[in-house]
């Protein structure tokens, strides 16, 4: 901690403080310094807790300032790029699933609630007994007691995970394999149906959005005496589109779209207002 501290101080003395502000990795390691500061303040401090893990916990974080090394990799700067632009369009199939998922959960709870119990008083605690691969995989939290444990019974169905298991426990709670069917239409509409719409929208869109990210980060072209370079334009402010203006300087100019459209081209706008 001490050394963090001196790091920056020394910073701060040799850059000044709006110079060293002005780094993105410098406010965060800034930020991480004081929390390791105000943790080995309360964890030395006496009190009830001194467990000086905290303090490493806390300075463990600055190890997050390597996902920088992979922005500078083209691939992995054009894969966050795109995954930031097309997330509003899945947006309301999202909305699609959590509301089915929802109505299902609800449902559950209204058919099963309370199947799902360890308490020695219910009768429903001793048929769980018979139920081996349940009880072996400790598959108590799944259970559709309340909304939480729903949603996460759902979830595991979603992705397809050991759902075979997590039936077996409400069977020998139901006495029966009606239960089957509440699962199997789960299955059908959100994993068979909403699912494939979502990997089919998320694949569309990726291509859409790389096509146009190609576009707008593709190479520089000149528009009178405007220089365009990716979504951004550079250019002399005393004369504009043919226009003396009579200010002086150098400026640029970014468009972005008010709402997040994939198929925005910002290149071609900036062709056309410069162009005129």
């Amino acid at each position: 901690t001490a050394l963090y501290v001196l790091e920056v101080i020394l910073k701060v003395t040799i850059n000044g403080w709006k110079k060293y502000t002005e780094s993105a990795r410098n406010v965060f390691d800034f930020f991480i310094t004081c929390m390791t500061i105000l943790a080995s303040l309360y964890v030395y401090y006496p009190n009830a807790y001194n467990d000086k893990h905290l303090i490493r916990f806390i300075a463990m974080t600055r190890v997050l300032r390597l996902t920088r090394l992979l922005f500078s990799i083209k691939s992995f700067r054009l894969l966050g790029a795109i995954t930031l632009d097309i997330l509003p369009a899945s947006r309301d199939i999202f909305v699609v699933l959590l509301f089915v998922a929802y109505f299902f959960a609800t449902l559950g709870q209204l058919l099963y609630g309370g199947n799902i119990t360890r308490d020695p008083t219910n009768p429903l605690s001793y048929a769980l007994l018979g139920a081996t691969d349940f009880t072996g995989n400790a598959y108590w939290p799944n259970n559709l007691n309340d909304m939480f444990s729903s949603m996460n019974v759902l979830f595991n169905l979603l992705v397809v995970n050991n759902w075979t298991e997590c039936i077996e426990g409400f069977e020998y709670t139901t006495g029966g394999k009606t239960v089957r069917f509440f699962f199997l239409f789960f299955h059908l509409i959100c994993v068979t149906v909403i699912s494939n719409v979502i990997t089919s929208v998320v694949i569309n869109s990726f291509f859409q959005q790389l096509e146009v990210i190609e576009q707008r980060y593709g190479h520089n072209e000149r528009v009178g005496h405007t220089s365009i370079r990716g979504s951004r334009a550079f250019f002399a402010a005393n004369e504009l589109t043919g226009t003396k203006t009579g200010v002086q300087g150098k400026y640029s100019a970014h468009i972005r779209a008010v709402n997040f459209d994939v198929d925005v081209d910002e290149r071609a706008v900036m062709r056309r207002v410069f162009g005129r």
